[in-house]
């Protein structure tokens, strides 16, 4: 059925799309504007507002309306297409390269999407994909010029001349007139050492293309090579008043006036490349830092890459390097850029400080200790020194070092938030709820977090626990994982018998089965519009709200239940039972921090599995590498019927128990109060506490404990007797 302005606006969008096509760029703005008021949510409208601001190169409004077209119509291959292209523009490449594959997921037949793909692989320097890219859209669309030309320029960049020959060679069949593909093959020649061949390509792309400065300069850079010092200068003189802030054409001017005795004017140029050089850099390294804060650290990358390539002696810009390739998860290649920063300055605890990080985050301890013991020794009063040695020291099993070392971080500066916010995971392992919870709550000052980038700034006040709350409306909102919100949300009854009215906000797969707290006048989806309200707290800020001590912990159990026309459907799925039934979670979420130490391998995990019990995979997603395992195991696999939360609960419901790791399933069958064995690995997570079998918060878990850091096989060994004694006891 259409709305009663569905002809005008029918109207408006076909105007709107004449004027796109004659070139009037305002005009058609202004018509698809107007949809727009008529019909907020017409995709079309939002969609082609978004591609007239990427003409006009405003490529941060184009991003926000095509993820607004997305929002109505998210399965527009088109659209994510030109979201990639939007996000690539503001060098978010990580971004654009998501946005490229939802694409091709979509519509793997269009070949612009894999030349855009590979051009943002390109920039990132990943060069066989960038090739690959190339590849595919050149199956799809050999007659594009532009994708063979680029195909070239990667080839030439892998030193593969003759390959990268053959692909200009196939551009310019496609178009005799494309002045780039001549340029890159005079270089590709050059490099061949066929010179003559070589001038005729540079030749060619200034005649199609007189203004290209780049093709002067490299027709400049030809002649200087074979002694033709005054032509050499004609062509730099020609690249420089094109693109007066080009460096190689002043770098390349300078040595073909001192091979012409012409000193003066040579040191002139040498001085203007060497200001345009610091200039370049110092762009290159700002954008960088940007890049890096704003959470794109391969773009970061790049970066800094293009600013090493102009000077390699900045130890600083190494290190922002080593820093950029570690958040993009690149240890090895970061590892060696800080040690380039290292052989220019061995005694900077700053350096020393990078490269522990990324030795941690490399899973090399000891070496990382030994960084951090460096730093300490060589900046004793750096309490960032102190901080990360402390949190390693924890990390490897020795609190009370970790301790002594947060307090002399926090001696030394008194507002060294990640200091407090480490001591107070350790405070509320050791079950010192009073000052864990308070030191907690540091976590939204410490800069290096995640969580500090990502705190709301509501204009309503936070609420704390002691204003009063009758008649007023809270809104109590997610942070950190799904597993927190399962956990920390048994606090909403609590809050409603303060005489608030509770809107509780969680991520979308929680929202169904978290319909089922008592308390929640109303469930929002994170990311949705919030409703008004009155005050607000994050879940993991509730305990200290309330005071929560060891003995005071809100514990009753079950707070959360199940669809019972689900729980009917698993029962019919599943048939009769005949033996005890088990669910089993061997992996978390891989994009989780610590998920190398608390997934454990589904090949020790398959001891486990007999005909004594009766076992069902509760694993949500399936790496690779499991899957050909698993399918080899006696256990049933119904990933596919798990859409969200309560499909998961109403399962576990129909169980006799739950055997997981630490996740967030974990966490739902505690609440749901059904038999759950949680596996821990050591050191153990602060909120399972230190020692014993027993949880405060899940009445109905009991806990396995690594007896040593990696130890599985004990646990293993461990949960192997209980189930026997299970079976036995059915």
């Amino acid at each position: 059925m259409t709305h009663p302005g569905a002809d005008t606006v029918a109207q408006l969008f076909s105007q709107g799309l004449e004027f796109h096509g004659q070139g009037e760029l305002n005009k058609a703005m202004q018509t698809y504007e107007q949809v727009l008021r008529l019909e907020p949510k017409h995709f079309e409208a939002l969609h082609h507002v978004g591609i007239v601001a990427f003409q006009i190169g405003n490529y941060d409004m184009a991003a926000g309306f095509f993820r607004s077209a997305l929002a109505v119509n998210p399965d527009d291959a088109a659209a994510h297409n030109n979201l990639g292209n939007a996000l690539r523009e503001m060098r978010h490449l990580e971004d654009a390269l998501l946005s490229y594959e939802r694409s091709l997921v979509l519509n793997a037949e269009d070949a612009n999407t894999h030349f855009n793909r590979g051009v943002a692989l390109q920039t990132l320097g990943r060069l066989e994909e960038a090739l690959h890219s190339y590849d595919q859209a050149l199956e799809l669309n050999p007659g594009d010029d532009q994708a063979w030309t680029n195909h070239a320029a990667v080839l030439k960049q892998m030193t593969r001349y003759e390959a990268a020959w053959q692909s200009v060679e196939q551009a310019l069949a496609v178009n005799p007139h494309n002045a780039e593909a001549y340029n890159h093959g005079g270089a590709i020649l050059r490099e061949l050492e066929r010179l003559v061949d070589a001038e005729e390509c540079f030749q060619r792309a200034l005649a199609l293309f007189p203004d290209y400065a780049d093709a002067h300069c490299n027709l400049g850079r030809l002649y200087l090579s074979r002694e033709r010092f005054e032509d050499a200068l004609a062509c730099f003189d020609k690249a420089i008043k094109l693109h007066p802030q080009l460096l190689e054409a002043y770098q390349q001017r300078a040595i073909a006036l001192l091979r012409l005795d012409r000193r003066d004017e040579s040191q002139r140029d040498l001085n203007t490349a060497a200001a345009l050089r610091r200039e370049l850099t110092d762009a290159y390294r700002k954008q960088g830092q940007e890049l890096l804060s704003q959470g794109h650290p391969q773009s970061a990358a790049c970066m800094f890459t293009s600013a090493l390539e102009l000077d390699d002696s900045d130890a600083d810009m190494w290190q922002l390097h080593a820093r950029a390739l570690n958040a993009a998860g690149q240890r090895e290649s970061a590892l060696t850029s800080i040690a380039r920063a290292l052989a220019r300055k061995p005694d900077s605890a700053d350096y020393h400080l990078t490269r522990g990080v990324i030795l941690r985050a490399s899973h090399q301890y000891e070496a990382a200790r030994e960084c951090y013991e460096k730093v300490v020794m060589l900046a004793p009063r750096h309490p960032g020194g102190y901080t990360n040695l402390g949190s390693l020291l924890d990390q490897l099993g020795h609190p009370a070092q970790a301790l002594a070392n947060y307090e002399r971080a926090i001696a030394l500066d008194p507002e060294c938030a990640l200091a407090y916010w480490n001591r107070s995971l350790v405070y509320l392992r050791q079950g010192d709820y009073e000052r864990g919870w308070r030191e907690y709550e540091w976590r939204w000052k410490a800069e290096t977090l995640d969580l500090h980038k990502k705190q709301r700034n509501f204009p309503q006040p936070a609420w704390t626990g002691r204003e009063p709350l009758q008649g007023k409306t809270i809104l109590l909102h997610t942070e950190q994982g799904l597993g927190d919100v399962l956990q920390f949300c048994r606090y909403a009854p609590l809050v409603a018998q303060r005489g608030a009215r509770v809107i509780l906000e969680v991520k979308k797969p929680l929202a169904t089965v978290l319909e089922t707290l008592a308390g929640v006048a109303q469930i929002v989806i994170k990311d949705d519009p919030l409703p008004p309200f009155d005050y607000h707290i994050p879940v993991m800020s509730l305990p200290l709200a309330f005071n929560t001590t060891l003995d005071t912990v809100p514990s009753a159990a079950p707070y959360l239940a199940s669809d019972p026309a689900k729980i009917a459907q698993w029962k019919a799925i599943l048939g009769e039972k005949r033996k005890p039934r088990v669910g089993v979670v061997w992996a978390g979420n891989p994009e989780h921090l610590n998920d190398h130490n608390r997934s454990l391998p589904l090949q020790q995990l398959a001891r486990l599995l007999s005909d004594r019990c009766e076992f069902i995979s509760l694993q949500k997603q399936v790496k690779p590498s499991d899957q050909a395992l698993l399918d080899s195991l006696p256990m049933r696999q119904v990933a596919d019927q798990l859409q969200d939360f309560s499909d998961t609960a109403a399962l576990c419901e129909v169980l006799d128990l739950v055997i997981t790791v630490d996740t967030s399933v974990a966490h739902l069958a505690g609440a749901l109060g059904k038999p759950v064995w949680i596996l821990l690995q050591a050191p153990f997570e602060w909120r399972w506490l230190e020692h014993g079998k027993d949880s405060k918060w899940y009445p109905s878990a009991t806990l396995y404990r690594q007896p040593r850091r990696g130890d599985w096989e004990s646990v293993i060994d461990a949960v192997a007797a209980d189930l026997e004694k299970l079976a036995v006891s059915f």
